[in-house]
C-alpha cells in the first residue's frame, strides 16, 4: 500500500507517504457517489516552476456493474 521511510520534498518542505496516503484516501471518497473508484495513483516533485508543488496521477474506473458518463474534469 505504501512504501516506508520515504519522503517527497519540495523545497523545505517535507510530506511522508503517509501523509500522501491518507490525503489520496480522503480525496477518493468524492468518486464514490459518482460511480467511480481510484484503481491506482502515483505522485512526484514538480520543481519547474515557483513555488515547486506535487503532481498526482489517477488511474480511475467505474464500479463494476455501473455505466457511468465521463467524469468531470473539475474532480
Amino acid at each position: 500500500v505504501e512504501r516506508k521511510n520515504v519522503i517527497l520534498s519540495v523545497d523545505q518542505e517535507k510530506t511522508s507517504e503517509t501523509d500522501l496516503f491518507k490525503a489520496v484516501t480522503e480525496a477518493k471518497a468524492l468518486l464514490n457517489p459518482l460511480g467511480f473508484i481510484l484503481a491506482k495513483y502515483t505522485s512526484y516533485v514538480d520543481t519547474s516552476l515557483a513555488p515547486g508543488h506535487y503532481v498526482l496521477f489517477w488511474e480511475i474506473k467505474a464500479k463494476e456493474g455501473k455505466h457511468c458518463k465521463g467524469l468531470d474534469p473539475k474532480v
